[in-house]
């Protein structure tokens, strides 16, 4: 595709829902059977075509919307890098700060001038029991900036983020470092079971114990070559001619 017709096609996108609606048809047809896009969205049409509409509000294309959104239970979550890329981009401002086991988000809005901080430590993380958790442990200072930042962006620009001012760990779902929704322990082993059997389902899952696993990287357990987990053949003995 030129670079023109990709002009057109952003103009289309812009001007006309229901051609737009089309061409989002379109690229969740492809789409859907690429192997880089994220794994919730492979072979799944309709969230692609549901991602895409949703991203329009913030202007972004197909791909950008299944980079930045995840659906917990029915409820859309955006990344919180997302989020703050957004209120950067209208204009508003927002600095952090972290120390001591607590982050805090401070935000001013360009057009009012209202500020507004917005906080969350280890303290609230052990409050909400999250603090035991692998990835605070190993995280623990992105992951309470995230959390400040998704607080602010609801309290003070929530016209900017629109309703999904969560993150997916807000929605209940176990989150890695950068937001990734974890699928649980027990529900990656038994699709690995099923998929190889519990011997070699053992020895894929190595030393992860109950710790959750993105569906990026689970997916690619799945799709482990044959070979490491086919027996070899045995070539035939041939019988010696007298």
């Amino acid at each position: 595709m030129t670079d023109i017709q990709i002009q057109e096609e952003r103009q289309i996108a812009r001007a006309d829902d229901s051609r737009y609606f089309d061409l989002i048809m379109r690229q969740a047809g492809i789409l859907a059977q690429s192997k880089i896009i994220p794994a919730a969205y492979r072979r799944n049409d309709a969230d692609i075509v549901a991602a895409g509409l949703a991203g329009r509000a913030f202007g972004w294309d197909v791909m950008a919307s299944m980079r930045n959104f995840h659906v917990i239970e029915g409820s859309a979550s955006m990344k919180p890098e997302a989020m703050l890329g957004l209120v950067r981009q209208a204009g508003h401002s927002v600095t952090i700060e972290n120390g001591n086991g607590i982050a805090t988000a401070i935000g001013k809005r360009v057009d009012t001038g209202d500020e507004h901080s917005a906080s969350f430590s280890l303290a609230d993380a052990s409050a909400a029991g999250l603090a035991g958790k692998k990835n605070w442990k190993q995280y623990e200072e992105s992951m309470l900036t995230w959390r400040a930042v998704s607080k602010l962006c609801r309290n003070l620009f929530s016209d900017v983020v629109l309703g999904a001012g969560y993150v997916s760990e807000e929605l209940g779902a176990d989150v890695g470092p950068e937001g990734v929704p974890l699928i649980s322990a027990a529900k990656a082993k038994t699709e690995l079971v099923n998929a190889f059997g519990k011997e070699q389902a053992i020895e894929l899952w190595e030393d992860r114990g109950s710790n959750g696993i993105s569906e990026e990287d689970l997916q690619n357990l799945l799709a482990v070559d044959a070979e490491i987990i086919v027996e070899p053949e045995i070539p035939a003995l041939v019988p010696e001619s007298d």
